[in-house]
């Protein structure tokens, strides 16, 4: 089901139930998380609402802030360092409750608009950044109306998250629910959930060999995937040469890379451009993740929860090679910890790592049953459950 006006639709002569989604495009994880809860809902209740997704940054922010989906993958590209500074000191400034109010005070006017010009049944918030002032105004200006936040970010969540005037907070770890309550969520607030990952990677019961067929990938390779979400961001071309590198110098001549710039055209370029010393395929911005996931062996990606969570369903291997500073950082280290998945970030001993990893079938095999333990493909009907329960009134 695609997105509809804001306008509630007719059908049979009644007003659908509306759902209004609060994201941005600052990352792929938000509209992700959006179009997956959608999709859940549209199988568990075909054609009996209608939905939404607004994007926070773009629309209801002053400038320069509403450029901040185009903004978004260039800075965390360009000066990591300094986007993790900025999480961290944000981190820090809103625990203040007087530095909360005040950021919610200013925002009120926008936050009167969008209500205004996006009218709904149900607002399902799945950004952090917008949870405090979208809660203020609709509190301040007396719309009854359920507000549902589900949390995307995976170990640890920013604060800003939660806030204890929303009806639900949907949480997808027991570290995220822990961290809940201590900033001052009721239990009975928040629901331990999973996180959101769209129907169709568990729906997909291809074989790896019948994947890569489709794919038209080689049948008795070893595949690694190398992603860099949907902006294709990270050290990919330096990731992906040291890894051609060390497989030339290994004398692995059955494995090969495949590598997913994204949207980012001029890394597609930059890939496309390279003479590679072993089987290198590129591609742009794919649709179809979930068969590329079933035909990989391996997944080499940076520590985005979507990335985990989803590989985690496909029981597919896992490689980080990178997390934004202070607010991935932390995922990487649960996924190291639980003892699901590698962790590196210097390109040279990524590849060595990817190396080992194809060099030893055993070791394989137990990533692969190590990161199914992390799945949750039940978490998606969880959440569109609950929420549902707040569209049709039996909460």
């Amino acid at each position: 089901m695609t997105s509809q006006s804001h306008r509630n639709s007719q059908r049979s002569g009644s007003t659908l139930p509306h759902i209004l989604f609060l994201m941005s495009d600052t990352g792929g994880g938000h509209r992700a998380a959006s179009r997956a809860i959608e999709a859940a809902l549209q199988r568990r209740h075909p054609d009996a609402f209608t939905t939404e997704l607004v994007d926070m940054w773009k629309e209801y922010t002053p400038f320069p802030f509403n450029r901040m989906h185009t903004l978004y993958a260039r800075w965390v590209n360009s000066h990591p360092a300094s986007y993790g500074a900025q999480f961290w000191l944000s981190e820090r400034l809103f625990r203040s409750r007087a530095i909360s109010n005040l950021y919610c005070r200013s925002a009120y006017g926008r936050m009167r608009h969008l209500y205004s010009d996006h009218p709904a049944d149900v607002i399902v918030c799945v950004h952090s950044v917008f949870v405090r002032p979208t809660i203020h105004a609709l509190r301040r200006l007396g719309l009854r109306k359920p507000f549902i936040t589900v949390v995307t970010d995976y170990a640890l969540p920013p604060v800003v998250w939660y806030d204890p005037r929303v009806d639900r907070c949907l949480v997808p770890t027991e570290p995220a629910y822990e961290r809940g309550l201590q900033l001052g969520m009721m239990p009975g607030q928040m629901l331990l959930t999973g996180a959101p990952v769209h129907p169709r990677f568990s729906d997909l019961q291809l074989s790896k060999a019948e994947a890569r067929a489709q794919l038209d990938w080689d049948h008795h390779a070893r595949i690694g995937l190398l992603v860099g979400g949907g902006d294709g961001m990270g050290r990919l071309l330096e990731t992906a040469q040291a890894i051609d590198s060390a497989l030339a110098a290994s004398g692995n001549k059955q494995a090969q890379l495949v590598v997913i710039a994204g949207r980012n055209q001029e890394l597609q370029h930059q890939l496309a451009q390279t003479t590679w010393r072993g089987k290198v395929r590129v591609y742009g911005f794919v649709s179809n993740i979930e068969l590329m996931m079933r035909a990989a062996d391996v997944m080499i990606s940076k520590a985005g929860p979507a990335s985990i969570t989803e590989a985690a369903i496909m029981g597919l291997p896992l490689l980080l090679n990178g997390a934004i500073p202070y607010q991935e950082t932390v995922n990487a280290e649960y996924v190291v910890k639980q003892g699901v998945g590698l962790y590196e970030t210097e390109p040279e001993r990524v590849a060595a790592a990817f190396v080992g990893i194809l060099s030893d079938e055993t070791k394989l095999a137990q990533m692969a049953e190590s990161i199914s333990k992390l799945a949750q493909p039940e978490a998606i009907w969880r959440i569109a459950d609950e929420i549902w329960r707040y569209v049709d009134g039996s909460n």
